[in-house]
């Protein structure tokens, strides 16, 4: 009998729509911004971002998870929480955090930014057995610290207020003046303190 499918804790399922509100216009002391009509505090992070609204449902009542898509809120929290994108169990204070990426054809270098959160030893393994991606190539690195970046998002045009066309999502830094067009979907972080590690020892261990 076939294994169940590896379903990662920042994984979306059918029963958590992302949603998109109307948008407006909005002024401050700094110009305008994009601000969703119905807006509340929870719609932006601490640096401002406006971000998606995702369906957040208890997991007995996810449906079948969609492996494509991710959850924006799980997305972040694990970023901002240290937490295993797999399992969702905390990293906690560690010294050091792996990070498991596609192979892009290098290691993964100092200072580089992603959108794929932490992960611990015993998930990176069972991934780079189970996700079909992964198995194609992978890279993987411990790295000391990962501040956050930006946001990478829906970007909308400052006139009209229409989506920007395009297949893939925006990456903007946080002190950019992008960041008051855009809708976030993911957070990105800056990967310092970047030590590659040999897969086949990781695989072993």
């Amino acid at each position: 009998m076939q294994s169940p499918p590896v379903v990662p804790y920042i994984t979306a399922h059918e029963n958590e729509p992302t949603l998109l509100p109307p948008v407006l216009r909005r002024h401050g002391p700094e110009g305008p911004f994009l601000g969703f009509v119905d807006e509340a505090s929870y719609d932006r992070d601490g640096w401002g971002a406006l971000w998606t609204r995702q369906a957040l449902v208890p997991a007995g009542r996810r449906g079948r998870p969609r492996l494509e898509r991710v959850h924006a809120l799980r997305q972040r929290r694990a970023m901002w929480d240290a937490l295993c994108q797999v399992c969702g169990k905390s990293l906690g204070n560690e010294d050091r955090y792996l990070f498991l990426m596609r192979d892009a054809g290098r290691p993964i270098g100092e200072r580089e930014r992603t959108t794929s959160p932490p992960v611990c030893v015993p998930c990176a393994r069972i991934s780079l057995e189970a996700c079909p991606h992964l198995r194609k190539g992978a890279v993987a690195a411990w790295v000391n610290d990962f501040p956050v970046w930006g946001v990478a998002g829906v970007a909308y045009d400052p006139e009209t207020l229409e989506v920007i066309p395009g297949d893939d999502l925006v990456d903007v830094r946080y002190d950019s003046e992008e960041l008051r067009w855009v809708v976030a979907a993911r957070r990105i972080v800056s990967l310092h303190g970047v030590e590659p590690v040999d897969l086949g020892k990781l695989h072993a261990a």
